[in-house]
C-alpha cells in the first residue's frame, strides 16, 4: 500500500442470523434494484431457491452468471462482458473463489459488492483483496482493493447444512491469522490499528480452541448452535478483521505462502484453502524454531478435528521430485505472496528443511 496504513476493517454492513437468506431481497433492496449475480452451481443449488424468491418479493430483478472454478484474470474478464450496464450490484454467492471473483469484478467496474457465503471456510466475504490464481489453479497474486464489500449476509442455516469438512478448513485458515500476525507485526509500528488486528487474531484463536469441536459436533447434526456461530463469525468476520485493520502488519507470512507453494501440485487441488494453511502453518513453526512441546499441542488439536499434519493427509502420499519441490519452494517465496512478511529471510534452502521436519514429525505422530 506504498507505506500507508490503509484500514478497511468489515463491510459497511455485516449481518449474521439464522434465517437470513430469506430476508436477503429486503437488505439488497436498500442499495438496489438490479443485481448480477456471481455464483457456482453447488453454491447455488445451497441458496438460490430461497435467496431468488427473497429478491423477487422485494422487488430486486437479476442475472445469474456462473463462474467456471477458478478465480483467474481470463474468468474476471469473461464476467465483466456479462454485465449489463444497469446492474446497481454485484452480488458474490458462494464460497472463498466465487466471492473473490465476484469482489474483483466489482473493483474492476465500480459497482457495489454484496457478499453472501454458503460456506464457512474462508474470510473471502469480508477481506478487502481477491486470491488470484491461473486457470489451472495455481496462485499468481492478491490484488488489495481500496473499497470493502457493500454488505455480506452470513445465514447459519445454509453454513450449518455444508460439508463440514469446509468448516474445518475454516478453522485452519483462521487460526493462522494468530501465528501469523504476531510474525507480521513484529518490528512494525505499534500503531493501534496492528494491535488491535493482532488482538483479533487472538480472539479469532482462542474462540477457536475453545469452541471448534462442539461447533463440528453441531454442523455435523445440521444445527445451527450458538458454538457454531460463535465458530463462523472467528472465521468470516474476525479473521478478515485482522488484515482489514494491521494491513501488511499481521495480514499473512509463511503458513498463506506455502499455502501458495503447494498450488504448485496438481495433487494439492483436492485439498481446500484452509488445508494447505493449515500445514502451512506447521511449516512456520519449523521456520521460527518454536519449541516441540508447542508444535505438538498444535498438531494434537489438529488430529482432533481432522486438519492435516502431513501432505499424504492432503493426498500427496508419493515422494516429491526435486522438481516438483523446486516448484513448491518457488512459489511459496514469490515477491507476489507473503513469505516476505516473516520477520527474517527465509531462504529456499530453510523452507526445504521445515518441510521436512513437518514431515518427519507428522508421520512420527
Amino acid at each position: 500500500m506504498n507505506g500507508v496504513h490503509f484500514v478497511a476493517g468489515t463491510p459497511n454492513a455485516y449481518i449474521h442470523k439464522p434465517g437470513l437468506l430469506a430476508s436477503a431481497g429486503e437488505w439488497m433492496a436498500r442499495y438496489g434494484k438490479r443485481a448480477l449475480i456471481v455464483t457456482g452451481s453447488k453454491s447455488w443449488a445451497a441458496a438460490g431457491e430461497t435467496l431468488a424468491r427473497s429478491l423477487t418479493e422485494s422487488g430486486v430483478t437479476y442475472e445469474l452468471a456462473f463462474y467456471r472454478g477458478e478465480c483467474s484474470y481470463g474468468e474476471v474478464a469473461r464476467l465483466q462482458s456479462l454485465v449489463d450496464p444497469q446492474a446497481e450490484l454485484i452480488v458474490g454467492v458462494g464460497a472463498g473463489k466465487v466471492i473473490d471473483t465476484a469482489k474483483k469484478l466489482s473493483n474492476d467496474i465500480g459497482k457495489p459488492l454484496v457478499t453472501i457465503p454458503t460456506l464457512s471456510a474462508t474470510c473471502a466475504p469480508v477481506t478487502n483483496l481477491s486470491v488470484m490464481y491461473t486457470d489451472e489453479g495455481v496462485y499468481v497474486d492478491f490484488p488489495v482493493f481500496y473499497r470493502n464489500a457493500l454488505l455480506t449476509l452470513v445465514d447459519t442455516d445454509v453454513l450449518a447444512k455444508a460439508p463440514v469438512r469446509y468448516l474445518v478448513a475454516g478453522i485452519g485458515d483462521t487460526i493462522a491469522k494468530w501465528y501469523e500476525s504476531v510474525a507480521c507485526s513484529a518490528g512494525k509500528p505499534a500503531n493501534l490499528p496492528t494491535i488491535g488486528g493482532v488482538q483479533a487474531a487472538k480472539l479469532c484463536y482462542d474462540t477457536l480452541i475453545r469452541h471448534s469441536r462442539t461447533a463440528i459436533e453441531d454442523a455435523k447434526a445440521g444445527r445451527s448452535s450458538e458454538a457454531l456461530q460463535l465458530v463462523i463469525d472467528a472465521v468470516i468476520l474476525f479473521s478478515g478483521l485482522v488484515g482489514g485493520l494491521g494491513e501488511d502488519n499481521c495480514r499473512s507470512a509463511a503458513a498463506h505462502a506455502v499455502h501458495n507453494g503447494l498450488t504448485a501440485l496438481p495433487d494439492s487441488h483436492r485439498a481446500y484453502h484452509g488445508e494447505k494453511v493449515a500445514y502451512g502453518i506447521l511449516v512456520q513453526l519449523m521456520l521460527e524454531n518454536r519449541p516441540a512441546a508447542e508444535i505438538d499441542e498444535l498438531i494434537g488439536f489438529y488430529k482432533d478435528i481432522g486438519l492435516p499434519t502431513k501432505l499424504a493427509d492432503m493426498g500427496i502420499g508419493r515422494r516429491l521430485s526435486e522438481e516438483e519441490l523446486d516448484a513448491v519452494v518457488k512459489v511459496a517465496l514469490s515477491p507476489e505472496g507473503t513469505m516476505g512478511n516473516m520477520p527474517f529471510e527465509v531462504t529456499a534452502d530453510m523452507v526445504l528443511d521445515a518441510i521436512r521436519r513437518v514431515e518427519e514429525r507428522g508421520q512420527n505422530l
